[in-house]
């Protein structure tokens, strides 16, 4: 699934910052903005992006050792547990103005306290101001020559009295050609209660959408048009980024045609209103090196205890899913976290040999009407063999029923969208778990709570044990098919959340001995229940 959600800019062409200076520091050139990693941060030394403003700690240490790199070059200037070497990528300190040779780029600001909005930077980080960058984006690539602006907006839409509303609507793309998307800009956009717009891609392989209305939709979207191009809320209306520079996501010929646009408004005192509020994406036809690409990590099928204060699921995308999946590295890039109502918090973990390496879209304090977009201060690298863990946390106190995961607005989900490139190092990107079962790994082979896909394939066919033709075509269960159900049950491919996902399966791999097993399982089901209840009181209570 593609997805792309790192885009919108404002266009200000800005000064550079002192190029003298920073030919004096390896990477001095290309430091990644820590509000914005797709952005170079031009005055390293200063506290505005451009070399404006007083300077920073780094730039006072550069000036006390006579501005000679290897003097400061083992110092942690931003007090980030990062020393200055290595955040520049010069870590054994080699680098000099006449060795110039350097085999890593820069991995983050040193004189910025990164990640900068964390509790440990924010007091390091007072005089920075993130949101004041922003509104400076200098976007370049907008000014080369062949790109054009797509404009796609609402026409006197009249926004509904309620609390809030969530609309949708099918947008066609230009598709003579191929296109590369290299950013965008919310349009028409201040109305006080537009909470946020979004850009989904549609997968053009389901074919073409043709309604083209405005019809209200759910705070999350559904399959096809799942795959995340833009997305901006209130406080970022008038600000935005652009992909880096040789990244683009393909629309057009042989890319996304349709897009679903969706804005979220907020009218708790159902005031009356219309707005012409849309999205700009900026396209060119001179396509860039690497194309941007999409994860999603999702588990589904889940169900949440009622009337509890904390309560959380997780599922991972295992490292010999990620092995297997990707070619080479892939650079995350950004990130969104999508739940529902009752979710609170979310975060994904990339795990390296068994250790945290990275913890990315980590937000405490999820709200479903405003979901926070990630832009990584240093974009973090994804190798083969890295595990991907979700985790979502929710609160259902004063929900007397359970929680049951789908799209309804008393349901719940759980999933992460990551940008990343080059896109063709992860094509089969879509890391599905139902329950904790992680799909991906069955795909591929692997044994999950000792049930493999092939295995059990084969075992439907040779074992006697599921060959239970003669219990599917009775109303009722008779003991011989309960003693049968027992034992199919406890196998480990029919045992816990296991049988539940071959039940669903059943349905769908028009396989006609695992339609016929589940048929007399299901005969069964009820009995099978109440044997195993018996039998667990019987032994008292272990299970």
């Amino acid at each position: 699934m593609h997805v792309l959600g790192l885009i919108g800019f404002f266009l200000i062409p800005v000064a550079r910052g002192w190029p003298t200076y920073n030919e004096l520091i390896p990477n001095g050139d290309k430091v990644p903005n820590p509000c914005n990693p797709s952005l170079i941060w031009n005055g390293v030394g200063h506290l505005g992006p451009y070399g404006s403003g007083p300077r920073n700690q780094f730039g006072h240490d550069f000036i006390k050792a006579n501005k000679i790199w290897s003097d400061i070059c083992r110092l942690d200037s931003d007090g980030d547990g990062k020393y200055n070497g290595l955040e520049l990528g010069d870590p054994n300190c080699e680098w000099s103005t006449s060795n110039r040779n350097l085999s890593l780029p820069a991995f983050s600001h040193p004189g910025v306290c990164e990640p900068w909005d964390s509790p440990t930077c924010q007091a390091m980080n007072a005089s920075l101001d993130c949101s004041a960058d922003k509104v400076s984006t200098d976007c370049e690539q907008i000014d080369e020559p062949g790109v054009q602006k797509y404009d796609m907006f609402l026409v006197s839409y009249s926004i509904p009295l309620k609390e809030s509303t969530f609309a949708c609507r099918i947008f066609d793309l230009p598709v003579k050609t191929d296109y590369h998307v290299i950013a965008s800009k919310p349009i028409n956009y201040q109305h006080k209660l537009l909470g946020q717009v979004a850009v989904y891609g549609c997968n053009p392989n389901s074919g073409e959408i043709t309604r083209k209305s405005v019809f209200e939709c759910s705070s999350s979207v559904a399959k096809p048009c799942q795959d995340l191009i833009a997305i901006m809320d209130q406080g970022e209306m008038d600000q935005g980024n652009c992909f880096p520079r040789d990244v683009g996501l393909l629309i057009g010929k042989t890319g996304y045609k349709q897009v679903l646009m969706k804005w979220t408004f907020l009218n708790p005192l159902k005031e009356s209103g219309t707005t012409n509020a849309g999205m700009s994406l900026y396209l060119t036809p001179n396509l860039k090196k690497y194309n941007a690409g999409v994860a999603i990590l999702e588990e589904t099928h889940f169900s949440i205890p009622g009337n509890l204060p904390s309560y959380s699921v997780s599922s991972a995308c295992p490292s010999s899913c990620t092995q297997f999946q990707m070619r080479s590295p892939v650079t995350v890039v950004a990130g969104v976290n999508i739940m529902g109502h009752y979710g609170v918090k979310q975060r994904v973990d990339v795990e390296r040999n068994d250790r945290i390496y990275n913890s990315i879209t980590e937000d405490t304090k999820y709200d479903v009407y405003n979901p926070r977009v990630f832009w990584y201060t240093t974009p973090v690298p994804v190798l083969p063999g890295d595990m991907l863990k979700l985790t979502c946390e929710y609160n259902t106190v004063g929900v007397r029923d359970d929680v049951t995961w789908g799209m309804g607005p008393k349901q719940e989900l759980c999933k992460t969208i990551l940008i990343y490139y080059p896109r063709e190092n992860w094509d089969d990107h879509h890391c599905e778990s139902f329950k904790n079962i992680p799909l991906c790994a069955l795909e591929i082979g692997d044994s999950v709570f000792g049930c493999t896909y092939r295995g059990f394939m084969l075992a439907l066919h040779n074992d006697p044990l599921y060959d239970m033709t003669g219990c599917a075509n009775t109303a009722t269960c008779s003991n011989e098919c309960l003693q049968k159900t027992i034992a199919a049950r406890s196998t480990s491919c029919l045992s816990g959340d296991m049988y539940d996902l071959w039940k669903l399966m059943a349905m769908s791999l028009r396989n006609d001995k695992l339609i016929t097993l589940f048929k007399a399982l299901v005969v069964c089901e009820e009995e099978y229940m109440t044997a195993m209840l018996e039998a667990r009181s019987q032994s008292g209570g272990r299970g």
